[in-house]
């Protein structure tokens, strides 16, 4: 047999080889997690009220009507004075008139979505079947609130980034305080009811519940680019991708995971300018990265293990942290 052949033969050969390697990266991908269609999913009933449009834009609506339809929103212990005074006060009007500008309509659509999928992954819990927006003085702690058969919307933490009502408000907390982190406030607010709490108070604990959460993002918000989930923007995002090795070593070199500290909560899982390594590494890095990291362990540990969402919420940490095999 001619050399020439011979070398036609092998590269065949190498050829097919890539093929196979090709073919296999394909199946696996195929069992990737897929979402239903949003045109797939069930219909589920939700009124929208809007609770800010009857309270401070119709003036003339009596305001004992509004509190026999509203109890919950008016405490015995505050006089009707004081709820007519905040009626006509012209800060809170300026605040209405910001509110204006969301659709309703657009704002119902986003919420029905969500639960629309909520429905589809878990047919048997009792979802809100009403959502009502209201004013809250721009409290931007509660921007969504799970209230058993009611889901509460603070609409006027939804104006944007650069709206100037928002003036004086640290930056790494305005960069939320838009509609594009709608469908993640509502979710975050419903998680309680799907994601366990922790059995144990470790920092791996703590940063595989916050990655279960996010997780049940992917879900909910199927839509959704990655780093809305988590409320980053896209830099931040970016920044926590390019130093993910560096901060996993940084965890572990320290000895962090099985760690009780509850410092750990502030440097890394809640709402701050940046993570707190006290190293080079808080320089542009984004707050609560120790969240991402749990969210990126999870995500690992799904595409190991194909287990379905509710096999994923319950599994224990240890078990995530060793099947998942995360060390990027």
């Amino acid at each position: 047999m001619g050399l020439n052949i011979i070398c036609k033969i092998k590269s065949f050969f190498l050829h097919l080889k890539g093929l196979w390697v090709v073919v296999f990266y394909f199946l696996i991908s195929c069992n990737a997690t897929t979402h239903p269609r949003a045109t797939d999913l069930e219909e589920v009933p939700l009124d929208y009220v809007s609770f800010e449009s009857l309270f401070f834009g119709d003036l003339d609506t009596p305001l004992e009507d509004i509190k026999a339809q509203f109890p919950f929103f008016f405490p015995n212990k505050t006089p009707d004075s004081l709820w007519i005074e905040k009626r006509s006060d012209s800060l809170q009007q300026q605040l209405f008139d910001a509110t204006k500008s969301i659709s309703k309509s657009h704002l119902k659509s986003r919420v029905t979505r969500v639960l629309q999928y909520a429905h589809y992954y878990f047919p048997d819990e009792k979802l809100p079947q009403k959502a009502i927006s209201l004013l809250t003085d721009v409290d931007y702690s509660l921007r969504a609130v799970d209230a058993d058969s009611m889901l509460l919307l603070s609409i006027d933490t939804y104006l944007g980034v650069e709206h100037p009502m928002y003036d004086g408000i640290p930056v790494y907390i305005r960069n939320k305080l838009t509609l594009h982190h709608l469908e993640s406030e509502i979710i975050d607010a419903l998680a309680p009811r799907f994601v366990p709490a922790p059995s144990g108070r470790t920092f791996l604990d703590l940063i595989v519940q916050h990655g279960k959460r996010l997780l049940l993002h992917d879900y909910l918000a199927p839509e959704l680019e990655n780093y809305q989930h988590i409320q980053y923007t896209a830099t931040q995002w970016e920044w926590a991708n390019t130093h993910e090795a560096e901060v996993w070593r940084y965890f572990i070199d320290n000895e962090l995971l099985f760690s009780t500290d509850e410092s750990l909560r502030f440097r890394f899982l809640l709402s701050s300018p940046y993570s707190k390594f006290y190293s080079y590494l808080d320089v542009d890095s984004p707050g609560r990265i120790g969240q991402w990291v749990g969210y990126q362990m999870l995500k690992k540990y799904q595409k190991r293990t194909g287990e379905s969402l509710k096999e994923i919420l319950a599994a224990s940490p240890q078990e995530i942290l060793k099947k998942s095999r995360y060390n990027p």
